[in-house]
């Protein structure tokens, strides 16, 4: 056995025997869960990725008291099949897979979910134009040229097109050309570039065109000197829509999730580096998810969970 192996049987062994002493009830939801087993999304570099989420993985077995494995899975499809099926109880999820898993099984429930530093929970994504030009609404844009991001991006198509069809609107038919980029940042350049009359973006700034932090493509755009997001104008944005969420089965102990969302909500202050692990691009910290928001995104995109 290495002796890095046996560094780690030894911190494990030591977490189990400072663990607070469980009374009987506390106990018996423990036994319920046994090993808790969490997946996220590593790619083609699992054991990577698994020892760059030791942290969060070892904070959330000191806090629970209960055995943490990680599940690294290729893809979300893996992911999903994996919650979906009950081999893992927890999923690091996108919203997009959030909404999968639910179509698929209506078994699991956001429990957490991370903020920006401005401790928004979400974004929202917009349809923007040049603020000189003859475009003011969508009424406006008809047989003019649009610039959508890739075919499966939330924010740079599939919400916005969903958000067209809500107006009653057909893309193909009623835009004279739709550009296909590969994202947000591609859509606005072509905009600036005038190969666009009108554009796919995202913000979760209070002020979606500004160049703060929170800003989304715009902040990026303006720094180099590309566009500038006092020459926009919004023409459409969508209602609010949540970052993944950390999701777990429904049908693990009611306990377990108390547990669960009382050690993500501390973590930022109780263990930064735990935090920083898994949610890096966050800052704000986690805060309780709001199953509304996920629902409301599902009606937007027509996604109908599962028949119980």
């Amino acid at each position: 056995m290495s002796m890095r192996r046996r560094i780690a049987l030894f911190l494990a062994a030591l977490a189990l025997a400072t663990w607070p002493a469980a009374g009987p009830a506390a106990a018996s939801w423990r036994d319920d869960l046994g090993t808790l087993k969490v997946g996220f999304v590593a790619g083609d570099n699992p054991t990577y990725e698994t020892a760059r989420l030791e942290k969060f993985r070892w904070h959330l077995q000191y806090s629970l008291a209960v055995p943490v494995e990680l599940f690294p899975a290729r893809n979300y499809e893996a992911l999903i099949e994996a919650q979906s099926t009950g081999r893992i109880q927890y999923g690091v999820l996108s919203s997009l897979a959030y909404l999968a898993l639910n179509q698929r099984c209506d078994c699991a429930e956001p429990l957490a979910q991370p903020t920006t530093v401005d401790h928004a929970r979400g974004f929202r994504a917009l349809l923007v134009t040049k603020s000189d030009g003859p475009i003011a609404t969508l009424a406006d844009a008809r047989n003019t040229r649009l610039a959508v991001g890739a075919a499966d991006s939330l924010s740079g198509r599939r919400a916005p097109l969903a958000g067209l069809a809500a107006e009653g609107i057909d893309p193909e038919s009623y835009f004279v050309r739709i550009l296909e980029t590969d994202d947000s940042e591609a859509a606005l350049t072509a905009l600036a570039k005038d190969e666009a009359d009108i554009a796919t973006a995202w913000s979760s700034a209070t002020d979606p065109l500004s160049a703060a932090i929170g800003s989304g493509p715009f902040a990026r755009l303006a720094s180099n000197g590309t566009l500038s997001p006092s020459t926009l104008r919004v023409v459409w944005q969508s209602e609010l829509i949540p970052f993944g969420p950390h999701a777990v089965r429904k049908d693990i102990p009611d306990e377990a999730k108390v547990a669960l969302l009382r050690a993500l909500t501390e973590m930022q202050t109780a263990a930064p580096e735990a935090y920083d692990a898994i949610e890096r691009g966050y800052p704000g910290g986690f805060v309780a998810a709001d199953p509304a928001l996920y629902e409301k995104l599902a009606a937007l995109l027509n996604v109908a969970p599962a028949k119980r």
